[in-house]
């Protein structure tokens, strides 16, 4: 009875003892499923991040070539230097954009590559500031270039326009010995000097153009002026008044009597004389003045008592 006894005990202690070792077994199982796992997430974590890392050092490059590309190109067609630069720019872009693609083909190390890819992220920002530094060198020059080139040009017009105002005024016709005579007539109509005012009919202007080599031969009109006390432009169009242009105002002016010349670079002597019919001249002084072809050249006033 007693070794009954014993023996029911010593079956349920082996039956817990089994019963353990399952539960121990089962939690083994049970952990090593969950290890497994775990390290399967981690492992498609890992590649995942992985693949994000080596998309994202493809874009950065992809994104920063293109860049690259329109930065640089923007400045083409300034000059034949920057278009040279910027060809050589484009070719070393080009060997990069080669050996880009070429490292996505052969390196099959994913940890490598992307270290590679940044590496040469790197090399072609500092290739895109080498370039740049060299167009504003680029840029800088040709902007003194084009003031120098500016100032030079305002240099050579007001050399020129000095040089052809000294040719100008070196070839301006100049008048001496310009007299006014006025005259009264008498009884057998031969005329003579006076100097009263209402006794005068008629006044001679007689002049010499000078002679002048640098000056053009050719044809030539005299213009007179004879001007009144009260500041009038004596004339009669019966007579041949009229108006001319001012060379230097550009403003129409009267004239009293105008006369042609030939001029062949020799002196010129010439007489101009005004005689109206019935005309009263005032007291006072008169003056004459000479312009040709609209040009200023001289005067002279005489007085009338």
């Amino acid at each position: 009875m007693h070794d009954i006894h014993f023996n029911t005990i010593t079956m349920s202690d082996n039956k817990n003892k089994s019963n353990i070792i399952l539960i121990i077994l089962l939690l083994i199982s049970v952990g090593f499923n969950i290890y497994q796992y775990s390290a399967k997430n981690n492992l498609i974590t890992e590649s995942k991040n992985e693949r994000d890392s080596l998309i994202t050092a493809r874009v950065d490059i992809e994104k920063e070539l293109n860049e690259t590309y329109s930065e640089l190109n923007q400045y083409k067609g300034e000059n034949a230097r920057m278009d040279s630069l910027l060809s050589k720019a484009n070719t070393d872009l080009k060997s990069y954009e080669d050996k880009i693609a070429q490292l996505l083909k052969s390196e099959s190390n994913k940890d490598q590559l992307n270290k590679k890819l940044s590496e040469e992220l790197k090399e072609i920002k500092k290739l895109r500031d080498q370039y740049l530094e060299k167009i504003d060198n680029l840029l800088a020059e040709n902007t003194k270039l084009k003031k120098d080139n500016s100032d030079l040009n305002s240099k050579v017009e007001q050399i020129s326009k000095d040089l052809q105002n000294t040719v100008n005024t070196a070839s301006v016709l100049r008048v001496e010995y310009l007299n006014i005579a006025t005259l009264k007539k008498k009884y057998n109509d031969k005329y003579a000097p006076t100097v009263l005012a209402k006794r005068t009919e008629k006044f001679d202007i007689c002049f010499t153009i000078l002679e002048n080599k640098i000056a053009k031969s050719g044809s030539r009109t005299i213009y007179l002026r004879l001007i009144s006390p009260n500041g009038k432009v004596i004339g009669d169009r019966s007579q041949g008044s009229g108006s001319f242009t001012d060379t230097k105002s550009n403003s129409q002016m009267q004239f009293t009597l105008s006369k042609s010349l030939v001029y062949s670079n020799a002196n010129a002597n010439l007489c101009m004389t005004w005689e109206s019919a019935g005309e009263k001249y005032d007291v006072g002084i008169y003056t004459a003045e000479i312009y040709i072809d609209g040009i200023y050249s001289s005067s002279k006033t005489v007085e009338l008592r």
